[in-house]
């Protein structure tokens, strides 16, 4: 099996994910990957539901949490739990896309953490060596 682009840490009462990417779209969905790796076995979930996600930040940092926060706040009030991630588009400022998923089922999904929200502490996104892009992040649970 693949090294998969994104590895978990603990981190004292959170958790968190240090991430890889070619580019930064695919950061981006390897993040979001990873985080919803936290709340659900990713096999488990079936591509039936999408939803458009757009946010605005300041710069590759800002969006990234802001991106991530929205996939948070899409499980919080309507139980979207994704398996799947495309980037449109990707600015200084804006970052566009379409998440797919389902609504979370307990009869299916066994439910590993409650994710409230991606936190600043520690949360970075550089270049590496090879041109890619690695970011690190925490979440509060």
């Amino acid at each position: 099996m693949a090294r998969k682009p994104y590895e978990v840490f603990e981190h004292t009462a959170d958790i968190g994910l240090h991430v890889e990417g070619e580019t930064l779209p695919e950061l981006f969905i390897h993040a979001a990957q990873g985080m919803e790796s936290l709340l659900v076995e990713p096999t488990d979930v079936q591509a039936i539901i999408s939803r458009e996600i757009s946010v605005e930040g300041h710069d590759q940092l800002s969006l990234l949490i802001a991106w991530l926060n929205a996939l948070i706040f899409l499980f919080d009030t309507e139980y979207l739990l994704f398996r799947d991630f495309t980037i449109d588009t990707l600015t200084e400022s804006k970052v566009s896309g379409r998440a797919t998923g389902e609504v979370y089922d307990s009869q299916r999904h066994a439910l590993g953490c409650a994710i409230k929200a991606v936190t600043w502490h520690e949360a970075d996104v550089t270049r590496t060596a090879d041109n890619g892009y690695h970011a690190s992040l925490i979440f509060d649970l």
